[in-house]
């Protein structure tokens, strides 16, 4: 890749490098992973014209480690330059997620590369990071990353009398839902993840604005009437680990215990991979279309066999909790969704092997009474679209199950 002609921005990178080659310090750290390890080399090289050598640093994702040194030095560095790569983004284990959120802060010293990545929108979602970041593509000009790079850098050096310890702490913004009437607790807690597979739940880490004695501390998980405590594994006096419990779908209350004190509370979000399915499956135009595009399938037939097939190898033991139905509100009969279950999502786009599945698990009775907005039950939508082999299966099964439960 070669470099451009000399511009206006090579012109300021020049200025820039006057001032900063003479200094000595953490200028910029350029984050990578192994697929894109030519691309940080180059990188280092390109920049190595307008940063002293001995103030960048390349460092391969994959060494990350709970050395908690490893985060502390890397986010004093005045630039962090991530290349974002699909493999970065396909390794993105719990351990890598916690190592970025706590370096690339704060936001208005992170750059990211897209690089074989049509956006960052993916990592986002990962790891929470602030909007201040810059983005950059792998299609422009090098002379572009010259300026960006150099810029921060440069602002850092001017502000450098103003920065202490803090400017490399996590900014905590957690967003918080309430209740009708509840009153919000500011939180000065970050946790990550914040949602949790119900199938294989994995560690928390708790990252802690205020230090406290790790020995006094409690981990409260807390979900309608159940209430769990656990004593967390400490990293340092900021940062705890404990093992997410086992828990059904929906909204687990957190509260941290220091002396039997409640000292600080947030929340997360545990859901199941049928649940995640279904909610990516609402916000696609074309549900279906999208499904056979993503798994290359030409009908329907075979995606219905695929997806039964899926369901069958992810279920929770007994089939609990795959239609999102809350035991507790059996009045529900009616739903303010399109489409408020897995069922009637088969019913409306004629997935036969799957509603037979889905009708075997428990909630399946309250799941078939249900209507969505529109007043449809699943019997209903299998009718209104045609699908009058799958509309006649319902209601045989249901028949079934009804018989079933009289003579018992």
């Amino acid at each position: 890749m070669a470099l451009g002609p000399v511009s206006q921005k090579s012109w300021d990178c020049d200025v820039l490098a006057m001032r900063l080659r003479g200094r000595r310090g953490n200028d910029l750290v350029i984050i990578y992973e192994e697929e894109a390890e030519q691309w940080a080399t180059y990188l280092k090289s390109v920049f190595i014209e307008k940063i002293n050598v001995q103030n960048m640093c390349c460092y391969d994702i994959g060494m990350v480690s709970i050395k908690n040194d490893d985060f502390l030095k890397f986010s004093f560095y005045k630039c962090k330059l991530l290349i974002l790569s699909k493999g970065m983004l396909e390794t993105m284990c719990q351990i890598r997620r916690f190592f970025l959120s706590r370096v690339l802060q704060p936001p208005q010293t992170v750059v990211i590369l897209q690089c074989g990545v049509e956006s960052s929108s993916k990592l986002f979602d990962l790891v929470p990071l602030g909007s201040e970041c810059l983005e950059i593509s792998s299609e422009q000009d090098p002379q572009e990353y010259l300026a960006t790079v150099t810029g921060i850098i440069y602002k850092g050096a001017q502000a450098a009398t103003n920065v202490n310890a803090r400017t490399a702490e996590l900014e905590f913004k957690v967003e918080k839902k309430h209740s009708v009437g509840a009153l919000p607790v500011k939180s000065s807690i970050l946790v990550i993840p914040t949602r949790i597979p119900c199938e294989k739940p994995e560690d928390i880490f708790l990252l802690l604005r205020d230090a406290l004695n790790p020995k006094d501390i409690e981990i409260e998980f807390q979900a309608n009437n159940q209430k769990v405590k656990v004593k967390p594994t400490p990293w340092n006096e900021k940062i705890l680990c404990v093992k997410a419990l086992d828990f059904p779908a929906g909204t687990i209350n957190i509260n941290i215990y220091c002396r039997g004190v409640i000292t600080t509370k947030t929340e997360i979000q545990y859901y199941t991979a049928m649940g995640e399915i279904e909610h990516l499956l609402k916000k696609a135009a074309d549900p279906i279309d999208f499904m056979c595009q993503a798994f290359q399938i030409s009908s329907i037939d075979k995606l219905d066999q695929l997806l039964t097939s899926s369901l069958k190898d992810r279920m929770p033991a007994g089939g609990v909790g795959v239609l999102q139905i809350d035991g507790s509100n059996k009045s529900i009969v009616q739903h303010s969704d399109e489409l408020p279950t897995l069922l009637h999502f088969a019913a409306k786009n004629g997935l036969k092997n799957l509603a037979a599945l889905l009708l075997q698990c428990p909630g399946a009775q309250q799941a078939a009474r249900m209507t969505n907005k529109h007043r449809e039950s699943p019997v209903t939508l299998a009718e209104k679209h045609g699908h009058t082999d799958l509309q006649k299966l319902i209601e045989e099964i249901l028949l079934g199950i009804k018989k079933r439960s009289l003579g018992k």
